[in-house]
């Protein structure tokens, strides 16, 4: 049994609970939140003990593993002192804001010798993982080019809208963006190079970051990617999401749209394989939710003591690199070699 703490209690702290609560082998024991009231309403929910702080709670010896859920500015902190505390760690994406702080949070978790873990969830994300497997069995032929999109309405689920500074949260090029640059990095490989264009926060300019962003990488394996992504939609509009990938012999297509966020994941799309001869394959995709899935994966490799080879910190790394990246080819107007 791996007992648990989890730290911040947003968002994306209840769609993690709610999978815990599947995994029989994984117990939430613990929970902080700087609102000390929402915190503990969470901690009363799920039978938790609820701390006053992150120090406090690292005391615990019971705990086995933290689940980073708090504002992106703190996780460098966060997980260099639980490293620290001996406590293997899930954090959500992006790993941080700047590459040293991500060398600084990889080292801590090498030297301390603990378990790791970053929130790239459409690496487990059913649909994905499908379209990944069909393209990597080269059916249609080899890979040309990628198409990935995310866009939702302006988000006000960010406590003190964090996530819209790029100070603190990076604006929606690292804090929505960066899954479909992880996404394409996940299925192409390494990137070499990057050109991207994006409309800055039209009230705070660039302090305020990107809001809509354009990106374009090429990939050391010839293949081509574009992701778009924004978050400055209004009113109704539905999160959306697609991946359409370009190969020899078709095409794979598959677009989703639900909900003002992710809280209706669970709705059906098809994956629909357009082949060149004119026909039309449909593929099947798990119906399990994908946070299950990518928690389930962690506390298994900490149970059965297992290397942490997918949405490692590295990978996080690796998708921040990217997202940086692109962020300075939309500042610029320049392509930027990596």
């Amino acid at each position: 049994m791996i007992k648990l703490a989890i730290i911040g209690t947003g968002f994306i702290a209840q769609a993690h609970a709610s999978a815990y609560k599947q995994i029989k082998n994984a117990q939430i024991i613990a929970v902080t939140d700087k609102i000390k009231e929402t915190g503990l309403k969470f901690a009363k929910e799920h039978n938790a003990k609820f701390y006053d702080s992150v120090g406090e709670l690292l005391q615990d010896k019971e705990i086995d593993m933290v689940d980073i859920c708090t504002p992106t500015f703190t996780h460098e902190d966060i997980v260099v002192k639980a490293a620290a505390a001996k406590k293997n760690i899930f954090c959500e994406k992006p790993l941080t804001l700047s590459l040293k702080s991500a060398d600084k949070m990889i080292n801590a978790v090498k030297d301390n010798k603990v378990k790791a873990m970053v929130g790239h969830v459409l690496r487990f994300w059913p649909e994905y993982v499908r379209i990944k497997e069909y393209i990597d069995s080269k059916i249609i032929g080899k890979p040309l080019h990628a198409f990935c999109q995310r866009l939702a309405v302006t988000p006000d689920w960010h406590q003190e809208n964090w996530g819209a500074s790029e100070k603190f949260g990076g604006g929606a090029a690292l804090d929505l963006h960066i899954h479909d640059l992880d996404c394409l990095i996940w299925m192409f490989g390494k990137p070499s190079i990057v050109m991207a264009q994006g409309i800055f926060d039209p009230v705070k300019k660039e302090a305020g970051g990107l809001v809509h962003i354009n990106t374009t990488v090429g990939f050391e394996k010839k293949v081509t990617g574009f992701a778009e992504g924004g978050w400055e939609f209004k009113g109704a509009f539905p999160f959306t999401m697609a991946l359409r990938i370009l190969c020899e012999k078709g095409t794979v297509d598959w677009l989703f749209r639900a909900g003002k966020n992710i809280e209706e994941r669970s709705q059906a799309a098809e994956i629909k394989v357009y082949k060149n001869d004119g026909t039309i394959e449909v593929l099947e995709a798990s119906k399990e939710d994908a946070f299950y899935l990518e928690l389930s994966y962690f506390i298994d490799c900490l149970e059965n003591k297992k290397p942490v080879k997918n949405a490692s910190f590295e990978d996080g790394r690796a998708a921040l690199d990217l997202a940086l990246a692109a962020i300075k080819s939309a500042k610029t107007s320049k392509v930027v070699k990596l």
